[in-house]
């Protein structure tokens, strides 16, 4: 390489620290200086390499060059390449976060003004310590007041429960007795997470106490299969698991078919059955050629009684 090879290489250089330094006051707090930051790096880039998506796509290819984490690396010259071809962008994305952020920030304000204070939004809530309570003397040895320890040896949501666990979180409290009290009891739970989550401001923070993380788990198996569906807003809230949360390997499908058939013969027999008036009346309709005795006889009934029906009836045309 000679000499003036390196120089340009070394003028290349500081052009491109210059641009780095640039881009970073797109995360200004004001929105002004964001707007002119973007002003100075467009006119910044036009001066250096003769264009807004040259001088971002030269500072890609340097960051390609020299990053040793590839998948890194690929993620920051794309979102380079994507601000070349629509300026503001990356603004756009820090707004964007922002605003959200915002919104996490009011949310978690209105969960803790909802517990009264972020001690008690934090602390089991009563209904939480019903379970716990009940579950004390499934508690290891050494650990008998750790909400958050193992019971019976079970502390991770995927193993099966250990029938004393199951047992001691169904007693405890009733348990829903329709899909759709099962499938509220189980949003209530997530709902509670998700406030924990809130209150913890990280997301996947929050945890259930071990014997409620046990009762979520009876409540959603009795939601996703366990209890027959005995009513449409028992089949809506079935088919609510499965459409949702239930994965792709058919097998609610055989569920879902069981539960339809149920709700479908609970209808058929609460339906109003048809009067043998009624069926006079239609038998008639339908066959206006009948005399009373072949109407009689059809329904089990005398002829007089066929006539007493049909007072005052005439079939329409």
């Amino acid at each position: 390489m000679d000499l003036f090879e390196q120089l340009t290489e070394g003028r290349e250089d500081k052009a491109l620290d210059r641009l780095e330094a640039m881009l970073a006051l797109f995360e200004a707090d004001s929105e002004i200086e964001q707007d002119l930051a973007l002003e100075r790096v467009m006119a910044y880039c036009e001066r250096e390499w003769g264009g807004y998506a040259a001088g971002l796509d030269a500072l890609a290819h340097r960051i390609e060059s020299r990053s040793e984490d590839s998948v890194d690396a690929a993620m920051q010259s794309l979102r380079l390449r994507q601000e070349g071809a629509e300026p503001g962008a990356i603004i756009q994305s820090i707004r964007h976060r922002r605003f959200r952020e915002r919104g996490r920030l009011g949310e978690r304000e209105a969960v803790i003004a909802l517990y009264g204070s972020e001690d008690a939004a934090m602390a089991p809530t009563a209904f939480e310590a019903i379970f716990i309570a009940a579950t004390a003397l499934l508690a290891e040895e050494g650990a008998p007041d750790d909400p958050f320890g193992p019971l019976c040896g079970w502390q991770l949501a995927w193993h099966d429960l250990p029938d004393a666990l199951r047992l001691a979180v169904s007693a405890a409290y009733p348990l829903p007795a329709t899909v759709a009290t099962a499938r509220d009891e189980c949003l209530k739970w997530e709902e509670r997470l998700h406030h924990l989550e809130l209150v913890f401001d990280c997301a996947g923070a929050g945890a259930l106490p071990t014997a409620c993380a046990a009762r979520r788990r009876v409540v959603e198996e009795l939601w996703r299969k366990g209890l027959k569906a005995a009513s449409l807003d028992d089949f809506a809230a079935r088919l609510g698991y499965w459409a949702s949360r239930g994965g792709d390997d058919g097998a609610g499908y055989g569920i879902l078919i069981a539960d339809l058939e149920s709700v479908s013969a609970g209808l058929t027999a609460r339906a109003p059955t048809e009067s043998t008036k009624d069926r006079a009346r239609r038998l008639k309709a339908d066959h206006p050629e009948w005399s009373l005795a072949k109407i009689g006889k059809a329904l089990g009934i005398s002829r007089q009684a066929v006539h007493k029906h049909l007072k005052g009836f005439s079939p329409s045309v």
